[in-house]
C-alpha cells in the first residue's frame, strides 16, 4: 500500500514513514482559536496588573494614620535620633508607617558630631523639651512628653 503526503505530494511505503515526513517537513498549523485565547489571557494579565499597581499606587500616596501626630511631635520640638541600619530604629520609625516623613529623624551615621555632641549612645534616642529618652518609646509615652494627641 502507498501513502501520500497531501501537502508535497510525496509517496511513501508506511504510515509512520509518512507521519514522520509531516512531522519534519510540515509544521501543523495552529488554529485561529488558541491564537485568539492566548492574546486574551495575556492582554487579561496585562490588565489585572495594571490594575493592582493602580491600587497600590492610589493607596501609597493617601495620608498617614498618625500625620497629625508626629506633624504634633515636630511641632513641639521633638527629634529622634537613630540609624538607617538600626532594627530598633526602624521599629520606631516603621510605629508611624508613612507619617514618619513628618518626624525630625536625625540619622546619627550622616551627623555623627551633632550625635557624639548629644551624646547619643543608644539608638533610638529621642530628644523632648531638652530631655533624652533612650529606646523604642510607645505612642502613650511621646504623648504624654509632649502633649500631643495620638
Amino acid at each position: 500500500m502507498e501513502f501520500k503526503c497531501h501537502s508535497c505530494n510525496k509517496s511513501f511505503n508506511s504510515e509512520e514513514s509518512l507521519s514522520q515526513h509531516n512531522a519534519s517537513k510540515h509544521k501543523p498549523v495552529k488554529s485561529k482559536k488558541a491564537g485568539f485565547r492566548k492574546y486574551l489571557v495575556s492582554g487579561l494579565v496585562v490588565l489585572i496588573i495594571a490594575f493592582l499597581s493602580l491600587t497600590v499606587y492610589s493607596s501609597m500616596q493617601g495620608p498617614g494614620d498618625y500625620d497629625n501626630f508626629a506633624k504634633c511631635l515636630s511641632e513641639k520640638g521633638a527629634v529622634i535620633y537613630g540609624n538607617d541600619f538600626c532594627q530598633y530604629t526602624n521599629k520606631q520609625l516603621n510605629f508611624f508607617g508613612k507619617s514618619k516623613k513628618y518626624l525630625n529623624y536625625v540619622k546619627c551615621f550622616d551627623n555623627k558630631q551633632l550625635c557624639d555632641e548629644k551624646n547619643i549612645m543608644v539608638t533610638p534616642t529621642w530628644e523632648i523639651n531638652g530631655k533624652m529618652y533612650e529606646q523604642v518609646q510607645s505612642f502613650d509615652v511621646l504623648s504624654a512628653l509632649t502633649g500631643c494627641e495620638v
